[in-house]
């Protein structure tokens, strides 16, 4: 028998990111999901986050060979952890594994998010242990989000090491939360400085800079001659915004296109929903 090969679909579950300006405690709830490949198939394992209830899962769908759905209920007795397997020829990896709470339909891992566009890559993020949002049970998905919330999602999600090291060329990263992930991000060559030394952690990050570190952080499998007439020629993101609707990581039917800016911020709600296209495409 092959031995068993973990593959944490989303790329990690290794610690929890917080999309949030400084360090909070993880509120757990719901499940966190964990995929192995073996000998032809994937087993996929919810295991419960909520204290002293277990996991049963009672049915699961596939959408467009790219998503999994999966219904489960939490209960008192049942064991800490479930698994399916699917057939490695029914989906195309990688793939988002999405949970739905039976108990609660109507429930989200978070209050703000029902009937929002984002609503899919939210969940998928919480799933899978890349954001657990604000402690009030928010996510807040038409907020803002700083350049040090966007490196320390992507050093995690990219598994890298963190680097807690006070030696750093960048002048306003040390003492700063976000340090250990912007060091890993920089180190890596995903995002850097500025020319006077700084990383400007607290500034907000515009969707130029958002599809660069995108294209720049994975090694995609797929491509295609993606439909954009917004495009700014001729400027330095030009290339990796192309990249990036090529992919389909970003599309016209998008609300962002509508008034599409490569030098506007972006939000905390596209930022997930292109994070986790990014994690089903690469």
């Amino acid at each position: 028998m092959k031995k068993p090969i973990t593959r944490y679909i989303a790329i990690l579950l290794a610690a929890v990111v917080l999309f949030t300006t400084g360090v909070q405690e993880v509120q757990a709830h719901g499940v966190k999901v964990t995929t192995q490949k073996i000998d032809g198939k994937y087993k996929i394992t919810l295991s419960s986050q909520e204290s002293g209830l277990g996991v049963n899962i009672l049915a699961f769908s596939i959408s467009k060979g790219k998503t999994i759905n999966i219904a489960y209920t939490l209960k008192k007795g049942a064991a800490t952890s479930a698994s399916t397997e699917i057939d490695e020829s029914i989906i195309l990896a990688p793939f988002r594994v999405i949970t739905t709470n039976s108990d609660n339909i109507d429930g989200r891992p978070f209050s703000d998010i029902a009937n929002t566009e984002f609503d899919e890559y939210i969940r998928n993020l919480h799933d899978v242990g890349i954001t657990s949002g604000f402690s009030d049970g928010t996510f807040r998905p038409g907020n803002t989000l700083s350049r040090a919330e966007a490196a320390a999602m992507l050093s995690v999600a990219l598994n890298l090491k963190p680097y807690d090291s006070q030696n750093t060329k960048l002048k306003d990263v040390n003492g700063h939360w976000g340090r250990k992930y912007i060091n890993a991000v920089v180190n890596k060559g995903i995002m850097a400085g500025y020319s006077d030394k700084t990383f400007r952690p607290n500034n907000k990050i515009t969707v130029a800079e958002v599809c660069t570190i995108i294209s720049k952080s994975f090694s995609f499998k797929t491509k295609a001659q993606g439909t954009f007439g917004k495009l700014k020629k001729n400027q330095w993101y030009s290339a990796y915004v192309q990249n990036i609707f090529n992919l389909k990581i970003l599309t016209i039917e998008d609300s962002i296109y509508k008034n599409f800016s490569e030098n506007g911020n972006i939000s905390r709600g596209n930022f997930a929903m292109m994070l986790s296209r990014a994690l089903s495409t690469y």
